[in-house]
């Protein structure tokens, strides 16, 4: 079964890092796999993982609080500003990345 985490905005801050941030909502779906899990993107396949960034940006109005991240080294050829949808393939175990349609 294909399950659609959410749909994101590409950040023009993280993709050369090879990061994608994601709602907590995706990185509980993603914690169900393990801390390695595979990342299918346009063809090709790898490992990604969740990570945290504590942070006090303008987005927590100073405040601490935390970014979450899948990071995959195939997510470094994602272009900024662009919409990606993020779907679990619970039968592989993986997570898959594509386009996001335009409407």
């Amino acid at each position: 079964m294909i399950v659609l985490l959410e749909i994101r905005t590409v950040s023009p801050k993280t993709p050369r890092d090879g990061k994608l941030e994601i709602l907590p909502e995706t990185a509980e779906q993603l914690a169900r796999l393990r801390t390695d899990f595979p990342i299918e993107m346009g063809g090709g396949t790898s490992s990604a993982r969740v990570s945290t960034m504590a942070c006090t940006c303008d987005k927590g109005a100073g405040a601490a609080h935390v970014h979450t991240f899948v990071e995959s080294v195939l997510l470094k050829g994602l272009r900024p500003g662009t919409q990606v949808r993020l779907e679990l393939d619970e039968l592989r175990a993986r997570l898959r990345v594509s386009p996001a349609p335009v409407h």
